[in-house]
């Protein structure tokens, strides 16, 4: 395998007393050169790991943009990792071929292990995260190369048609949807809906059978419900959390009631709320997941499989 770390100017930091480096990963992979961009500390060691996987509309350097992670500033690895076209998910077309024939599984294992080699980032502490597509993803990883995934983060995505995810070991899980999106919609179907700006990308099972599968996996005995302050009244939406309860790893909840294909607490999206729906406000959905990973990482005994 080879691997190059090209250091990229830090000059679009905005924190130097809090610096990190920069690079640009490239890995051979399957016959293909795979890139990702890496944030971390010179001096990191056995670090955990968070990798961030793009949506089907926006390639890392957006995500990375728009998410503001800054889990590399307490010495954290973030990985952004580039897909060659869509991620190979588990969606699948009318003839029942996936969208894309990648080993993005195969791809992301290696760049683990290489780091992990390396002494950079601890494989027992890697956690996945990606919103729309990129939460697809996650679910696939989540569910099909669980040994990988210490703890993952859905956001406005669900289980693809036809894909099951009721067994296997317990993993921590925070999951987001908004109820008024008409990209990934809650209630299954076509993501995209019937917009013709949208080329076909597949189907997806409702949010409440992802969660009910996850719930399952995860041994949960139903839920508590908090629904949070409502600090900007003007967002069009409101946020209820469900805590699922007796669980066997952590599985919580946010549905964003009035909230689109979006990612709360970021700057809304320049297609407009008449597109992609409504940005909620009263939460910031990368620090909610930053917290849920954060504490995660703490502790050494999550369960492998």
């Amino acid at each position: 395998m080879r691997l190059i770390l090209a250091l990229i100017a830090l000059a679009a930091m905005s924190a130097p007393a809090a610096a990190f480096d920069t690079a640009r990963l490239v890995i051979e992979h399957d016959g293909e050169q795979r890139e990702a961009l890496i944030d971390y500390q010179p001096d990191a060691r056995d670090a955990p790991v968070l990798i961030a996987l793009h949506g089907g509309l926006a390639g890392p350097l957006t995500i990375r943009r728009k998410a503001r992670v800054t889990l590399a500033r307490e010495g954290w690895v973030v990985i952004w990792p580039s897909a060659l076209g869509d991620w190979n998910d588990g969606r699948k077309n009318t003839k029942g071929e996936p969208y894309d024939s990648a080993d993005d599984v195969g791809f992301l294992r290696k760049m683990i292990a290489d780091l992990a080699e390396r002494g950079l980032v601890d494989p027992d502490r890697v956690f996945f995260a990606g919103p729309s597509i990129g939460g697809i993803m996650a679910l696939k990883l989540l569910c099909d190369a669980p040994d990988m995934v210490a703890g993952a983060a859905i956001a406005i995505a669900s289980l693809p048609s036809g894909k099951t995810c009721a067994e296997g070991p317990p993993k921590p899980i925070l999951f987001l949807h908004g109820t008024d999106d008409d990209l990934v919609p809650p209630g299954g179907g076509r993501i995209g809906g019937w917009s013709l700006l949208v080329r076909d990308r597949g189907w997806v099972r409702p949010v409440a059978e992802t969660m009910t599968e996850l719930a399952a996996r995860n041994g949960c005995e139903g839920y508590a419900e908090i629904q949070l302050p409502d600090r900007v009244a003007d967002d069009g939406s409101t946020v209820l959390r469900r805590d699922y309860q007796d669980c066997a790893a952590p599985l919580r909840h946010y549905i964003v009631e009035g909230g689109g294909h979006t990612w709360p607490g970021s700057t809304p999206s320049r297609l407009g709320s008449g597109i992609v729906g409504e940005t909620n406000q009263d939460i910031s959905a990368t620090r909610e997941i930053e917290d849920f990973f954060r504490a995660l990482a703490t502790r050494k005994d999550q369960p492998k499989g």
